[in-house]
């Protein structure tokens, strides 16, 4: 799969982007340390949106406004009232009581795991992949219930046998926070090799420990999701955990593997050229 000039010229804007000083930093942090490093981002980012709003429409409340910044999409005539006290990390802890209650096996994927191995940044949405046998959705969907999210039943199977690999999507009402729940479907190898590799991490004390991504898995998928959107985005946290984990501790065999079986080695060697490059 040759790559476009758009696409090279994507990897190494993205890869640009990455300051050693800040990667040295984050080398030094725990998983917690960056963890309440990445809640306090999106804190900050969610006042700043609350507040002009707010300079825009003086009626609202903060809560008000602070429920329309946590969903961009919402009709500003219907507007969501939020406690501001239920942030990112209670959300995220909603959602893993639910999958620990529920006995589901799972792991953090997306933006969070990054958190883990890279380097932090915003999001509104908590990305898991769970292995969910039929008979464990009714308990599963009745949990998140319970915590603010409505998942019927019927809709869990409906995508489980979809042909199309699509996520379960939840809003947790208190919040407007999204859930996003990829299943293991049959004959998708790396995702069951990604949930057989996960890794318990902790996340501090305002989530606790969860089970995620190894670092050669979220890079395979991040790959992955480049090829097929083109979001630089993905390029920047695969080169940010190739920085702070450090080649050496990479599992380059594994990562060959999948990266020769899904033919994303083009995109893999553009990335190594540049992180390899002068300004790498």
């Amino acid at each position: 799969m040759p790559l476009t000039e758009k696409q090279e010229r994507e990897i190494a804007g993205a890869l640009r982007d990455i300051d050693p000083a800040q990667v040295l930093v984050n080398q030094q942090l725990t998983t917690g340390q960056q963890a309440q490093k990445g809640l306090s981002m999106i804190r900050i980012a969610e006042e700043v949106a609350s507040y002009r709003m707010r300079a825009r429409r003086p009626e609202l409340s903060r809560e008000e406004s602070m429920g329309m910044a946590r969903q961009a999409n919402a009709n500003e005539k219907e507007v969501t009232v939020v406690n501001p006290s239920l942030e990112f990390s209670n959300f995220i802890r909603d959602v893993l009581d639910a999958l620990e209650e529920s006995g589901v096996t799972y792991l953090v994927g997306g933006a969070v795991a990054v958190w883990g191995w890279g380097e932090v940044r915003t999001t509104q949405d908590f990305d898991v992949v769970v292995d969910l046998p039929v008979e464990q959705m009714a308990k599963l969907s009745e949990a998140l219930k319970e915590r603010g999210m409505l998942v019927p039943t019927e809709v869990m199977l409906d995508l489980y046998i979809s042909p199309a690999d699509l996520p379960i999507n939840a809003i947790h009402l208190p919040t407007g926070y999204k859930l996003e729940v990829f299943l293991l479907r049959p004959n998708d190898g790396l995702r069951a090799s990604a949930l057989q590799r996960r890794l318990l991490v902790d996340f501090g004390p305002a989530i606790g420990e969860a089970y995620v991504h190894s670092p050669e898995d979220l890079i395979l998928y991040k790959l992955q999701y480049y090829s097929l959107s083109s979001q630089p985005k993905h390029i920047r946290d695969i080169g940010s955990i190739i920085a702070t984990v450090g080649d050496d501790s990479l599992e380059q065999d594994y990562l060959m593997h999948w990266i020769d079986r899904l033919d994303l080695t083009e995109f893999w060697m553009e990335i190594r050229k540049q992180l390899e490059g002068p300004d790498g």
